[in-house]
């Protein structure tokens, strides 16, 4: 196995467990705000609107490609304010747009080598002292599992047993 396809393996797992729990969570309110201890947690469609637009960014824009993507997308990305901008933007958009998106991505992830994963990512966006393709792919991994985790705390709180 190469590493690109251990990469590509591993980022697949990641996203699974992020439908999953979006499976486990399809009788929710997705624009439902949770507040614990004073702090709102994110919605369900809002995680699902920053995956789209980090995948967007961490992957295809990193590897240097270009695809067109929904005019709302940047509302969710790093530093936004949490909130869901637009109502009439249904779940089902948001996964529609994160399946074309992740389809695209993992198209160009499986197409590198294991030796352009050492060259700069396009963005020049730097993790520590690197910046390399795969720092961002890692990320990207960790970024997606961070936040399948956070989907897993809302299926907890709507009484969801998940394991």
């Amino acid at each position: 196995m190469t590493n690109v396809q251990l990469l590509a393996d591993t980022y697949e797992m990641a996203h699974g467990l992020v439908k999953y729990y979006n499976s486990q969570l399809k009788e929710i309110d997705p624009y439902l705000e949770w507040e614990v201890n004073e702090q709102k947690l994110n919605s369900v469609i809002w995680i699902n609107a920053h995956l789209c637009w980090s995948e967007h960014l961490l992957v295809l824009k990193a590897l240097g490609i270009k695809e067109e993507v929904a005019d709302w997308l940047n509302h969710y990305r790093l530093g936004s304010d949490g909130t869901f901008h637009d109502t009439s933007i249904s779940l089902k958009q948001v996964l529609d747009e994160r399946k074309k998106i992740h389809q695209s991505a993992m198209e160009a992830i499986r197409a590198l080598s294991d030796e352009a994963l050492n060259e700069d990512n396009a963005l020049g966006m730097q993790f520590g002292d690197k910046k390399s393709k795969l720092v961002m792919l890692q990320h990207a991994i960790r970024h997606e599992a961070t936040h399948a985790g956070h989907l897993g705390w809302l299926c907890k709180l709507n009484g969801i047993n998940t394991i």
